[in-house]
């Protein structure tokens, strides 16, 4: 479809240099003549580009850009809000779930602790600018965290790790997997449940060896994307 072809090439202008947040695009005349297409085409781009917390139309005083797709680099571990960078961006963090569970095999294997203890699980997402963006289940040892409650995870979790707790992270493994969307996945991030998504599954490490989390992260394709540059040796 056309007019998703101008959104795609807005967006694309939007995330380069050409534009910074707070701007304001072309006029609608401008982006007619610009792409040579009709007025009802660049309505529908500019409310594409509305749906993914992208750009605000306001009264009187055009299309006004509001946040850039995140671009995630794979050579450093950061957390969405260290990603997020500008401070014009708003996010938010909202929990659906924080329970206790028993470790099992599968969870005992891959946090370092024996079966049967007692593990966090947590299940939020992110809002970019008012749009679900990231969908996120962490496994967290409760030994590691003898006072952890809901309100330690509504905002930036290394935050929590490295100045309430002191903790010194080193890094993280991590997998990708292709998976197809839950129902609450797609509630929650307005997916399509018929296209696959990618899962990084991540495994965080303290500097002295200790697992902290186990984490799922799947992210709306249309608001995150990852980039790795490889060099040739």
């Amino acid at each position: 479809m056309l007019y998703k072809k101008v959104m795609q090439d807005l967006r694309s202008r939007i995330d380069s240099d050409e534009f910074s947040v707070g701007e304001t695009l072309p006029t609608e005349k401008e982006l007619i003549a610009h792409y040579s297409v009709s007025r009802i085409t660049i309505r529908k781009a500019i409310d594409e580009l509305v749906k993914l917390g992208m750009v605000e139309k306001r009264q009187g005083a055009g299309t006004t850009i509001i946040g850039k797709t995140m671009v995630s680099s794979m050579l450093s571990l950061r957390s969405t809000k260290e990603y997020v960078g500008d401070p014009a961006t708003k996010l938010e963090y909202k929990i659906c779930e924080f329970a206790l569970i028993e470790a099992d095999e599968e969870l005992a294997e891959i946090l370092k602790i024996n079966l049967g203890e007692k593990v966090y699980f947590i299940r939020r997402f992110k809002l970019v600018n008012d749009v679900p963006s990231v969908y996120e289940d962490s496994y967290m040892p409760m030994s590691l965290y003898p006072k952890m409650n809901v309100m330690s995870l509504e905002d930036s979790k290394y935050r929590y790790l490295e100045e309430d707790l002191g903790f010194e992270i080193d890094g993280a493994y991590q997998d990708f997997d292709a998976i197809m969307p839950t129902e609450h996945m797609c509630e929650t991030l307005k997916l399509d449940p018929k296209k696959p998504l990618m899962q990084i599954l991540s495994v965080g490490i303290l500097k002295d060896g200790r697992v902290f989390e186990y984490t799922k992260i799947t992210s709306k394709p249309e608001t995150m994307s990852y980039r790795h540059y490889l060099k040739r040796e």
